[in-house]
């Protein structure tokens, strides 16, 4: 028998559990063979797909039932109270190791009863749905805390075995107060910014296109979206490197499985730097644009209710033309560099004076160099 811990105690099983129904006392159960591919398992986390490999080899062919719940969990707690039950899990050390955190513990309290959790979720494996119930609902009483000021978040999305996603949080200071917001993005910005607040709401798929260059405030607008729209959009963010996911036959999987178990949320997809990706087709990303086509408009939009996003450095003209459709363009915005007067204000407002130049970027205005001099820093997501 595994050690106890504070989540093993529990209260006698009912009756009902305990006795086996007249019909199965009699039957004669014939010997089945279980062939599972563990290689399609995660080792450590539960994927879109499935179970990870320990609930996976304890349970088999037999009885399953999960019980999913999500919030805020003080891992460092649970696994110190239950440490002789942690059956795997993973750290996390910063660079000169004076940070650590936990991710991914799987508790095992029975030879079928197990508890997976992370900062955001927690899983529980039973062989029947009350006690995989348990399990969660003890686990969320005794670890979740309270939520925090927080900005908005998105999902960046990872591809491997198979495609996953690992939230990433953002701090309360990326959403923009009403008068900060229009300093930061000039005249117009503010009707132009509730406009496409609406669309959003009230669009269930559609794609927009964030034109400008390098410094102007397309990634900081984006941040200050996820923080407005934190209640009701779940955003994902997909690398220019891992572009390609877009034309992976998994990836209809995926958001149909995100879409299952978060019917009430909207969907709204984040493409950085996606020039390339967007360009008139030709044999290097003619299926990249085949696929932004299909899960921007069409039928396959209409199952998978998909925002999209792309932000460019290149000029409108040079994609695809089928992307600017009517219908399928939701917005089309170009994030324009402040002309000296607007960037003069900005940093007035930030305590900076500057020197006199036609214009500035946002990037450089923070930098607080001239715009002559500035050399500009990669700035986004992947910052």
């Amino acid at each position: 028998m595994l050690p106890s811990s504070k989540l093993t105690d529990s209260e006698p099983a009912s009756l009902a559990e305990k006795q086996m129904l007249p019909a199965e006392s009699n039957r004669t159960f014939l010997s089945a063979q279980v062939v599972c591919n563990l290689a399609e398992c995660e080792a450590f986390s539960p994927g879109y797909k499935g179970m990870h490999v320990p609930v996976v080899v304890a349970f088999g062919g037999g009885r399953l039932h999960e019980c999913r719940m999500h919030g805020f969990f003080d891992l460092d707690r649970a696994l110190a109270e239950n440490l002789t039950t942690l059956f795997r899990s993973v750290r996390k050390l910063d660079a000169d190791d004076s940070l650590s955190t936990w991710d991914d513990l799987t508790f095992q309290f029975g030879p079928r009863s197990f508890l997976y959790a992370d900062e955001t979720r927690v899983l529980g494996y039973a062989e029947t749905s009350q006690e995989a119930e348990r399990l969660a609902s003890k686990f969320s009483e005794s670890y979740k805390k309270p939520p925090l000021p927080r900005g908005g978040s998105f999902y960046l999305i990872r591809t491997g075995r198979e495609i996953s996603r690992e939230l990433v949080q953002l701090g309360t200071e990326t959403i923009l107060g009403d008068e900060v917001f229009r300093l930061h993005y000039g005249q117009g910005s503010w009707e132009w910014h509730e406009d496409f607040i609406a669309k959003l709401r009230n669009s269930s798929h559609g794609l927009s296109i964030f034109e400008g260059s390098p410094g102007t405030g397309k990634t900081s607008y984006l941040r200050h979206l996820m923080g407005l729209l934190k209640d009701t959009h779940r955003f994902y963010f997909i690398p220019t490197a891992t572009m390609g996911v877009l034309s992976n036959p998994d990836f209809i999987g995926f958001w149909a499985e995100q879409r299952r178990r978060y019917a009430d949320r909207q969907f709204v997809v984040i493409l950085e730097d996606s020039d390339a990706a967007l360009m008139t087709r030709g044999a290097d990303n003619r299926e990249q644009v085949s696929a932004i086509l299909n899960l921007s408009d069409g039928m396959l939009a209409d199952f998978l209710r998909l925002q999209i996003i792309c932000t460019i450095n290149c000029k409108a003209a040079d994609i695809d033309q089928a992307l600017l459709r009517p219908g399928r363009l939701l917005c089309h915005r170009v994030f324009r560099r402040l002309e000296y007067a607007q960037a003069s204000l900005l940093a007035e407002s930030l305590g900076r004076t500057l020197p006199t130049a036609s214009d500035y970027s946002l990037a450089e205005i923070f930098a607080d160099y001239a715009s002559s001099s500035i050399t500009r820093p990669r700035i986004g997501f992947t910052a």
